[in-house]
């Protein structure tokens, strides 16, 4: 009898991500809201797409910094609507960043996405307009072509110039 062996078959259950989310720590200390909005559309591209693979919504945003000190600031803010828009959730954490950003200068950027549901569970309003849809087609084009040529195909101009600051390593689904 061998202790600790068990040739049983392993069974495996997915389960849907309660949170998506990716950080960067810097090579070099950053400092001004402009660099730091460059790194947060990079990584809210990153943390979109993933949404978007999953079918999933996001209904808060997450934003955390570091400064060189070490001292963390994380804030976040609950959306109007659940929402899986990289403009959108862009737009959110950089506000949540400009009230967080004293000017110190920064060592660690991260975006989050929090309080996840599946596309398929939320109530559609008579209300929504028609640019959240062309949104939406944006994004999926995006998508497609980035499922298709790669990852790096094509890019945001912006974040373009956060490359220039730091490679940001993108996660594996």
């Amino acid at each position: 009898m061998q202790i600790g062996i068990d040739d049983s078959e392993v069974h495996y259950q997915f389960e849907q991500p309660k949170s998506i989310g990716n950080s960067i720590t810097l090579p070099t200390d950053i400092t001004g809201l402009e660099k730091i909005d460059e790194i947060i559309l990079a990584l809210t591209e990153q943390v979109t797409y993933r949404l978007r693979k999953y079918d999933l919504l996001a209904n808060v945003v997450n934003v955390q910094l570091r400064t060189k000190d070490f001292q963390d600031y994380s804030h976040q803010k609950k959306l109007a609507h659940s929402t899986n828009s990289t403009r959108e959730i862009y737009d959110i954490a950089k506000e949540i960043a400009k009230e967080m950003y004293k000017g110190e200068f920064i060592r660690l950027i991260g975006v989050r996405c929090d309080d996840l549901c599946d596309k398929t569970q939320i109530q559609l309003s008579i209300f929504d307009n028609s640019s959240s849809e062309k949104q939406e087609k944006l994004d999926k084009s995006l998508d497609i072509l980035k499922e298709k040529y790669g990852y790096d195909f094509i890019k945001r101009g912006a974040i373009i110039e956060a490359e220039k600051i730091v490679k940001i390593k993108r996660k594996q689904l």
